[in-house]
């Protein structure tokens, strides 16, 4: 049986491992797909879907399990706590009993139109269709949002920064234009062919 699909508001994203899955912190979990929102606190659309996800936790659990201390996937954002609350999607890759694995979210643009690959960076503004895992530990209950699909409505384009973009160019040794000459070291043979220690 299908799980429902819910749809988040556009938000900002933050930290999106979307196009290719990445590590865990635990190196023994699978590789996963992961994303940060990241929900204005003043927002009414935000605040009515976080209230909405509460009740689904209550219709999963009921109302007398208890929630575990990372029951819920969001929480205040650290830099900003008054300000931002931070949701968590992610979902693991899997092996399937033919041996391939598992894909990631389907990515399209602001035109339903299948993504290019580019990695998405942060201030990006999507919308996360998911759906929610629940599960029970012996410290309590919760869920996690599992991201299904992504529609990318403004894209930041993700820069690595380059660590040499500070350094001047300067008068020295130079990589180019050095070339070894095959043969022409210190480890080479005597005349009569042995080593020269």
């Amino acid at each position: 049986m299908a799980k429902d699909l819910f749809r988040t508001p556009l938000a900002t994203v933050r930290w999106a491992h979307l196009i290719t899955p990445r590590h865990q912190l635990d190196k023994s979990k699978p590789l996963a797909w992961t994303c940060d929102l990241l929900l204005p606190n003043t927002d009414e659309k935000a605040q009515s879907f976080l209230l909405a996800m509460e009740d689904q936790f209550i219709a999963l659990h009921g109302s007398r399990k208890r929630r575990a201390e990372k029951g819920f996937p969001w929480k205040a954002d650290k830099d900003k706590p008054s300000e931002l609350t931070v949701v968590r999607f992610k979902v693991p890759q899997f092996q399937r009993r033919d041996g391939s694995l598992s894909d990631g979210p389907r990515i399209v643009d602001a035109k339903k139109q299948p993504w290019d690959g580019a990695a998405i960076g942060n201030g990006s503004k999507v919308i996360v269709a998911f759906d929610i895992y629940d599960w029970d530990g012996e410290n309590g209950c919760g869920m996690t949002f599992q991201p299904r699909a992504v529609q990318v409505v403004e894209f930041v384009p993700y820069e690595q920064v380059d660590p040499t973009d500070g350094f001047d160019e300067l008068d020295g040794y130079s990589a180019i234009n050095t070339s070894t000459v095959s043969g022409s070291s210190d480890w080479a043979a005597d005349d009569d062919g042995e080593a020269p220690f």
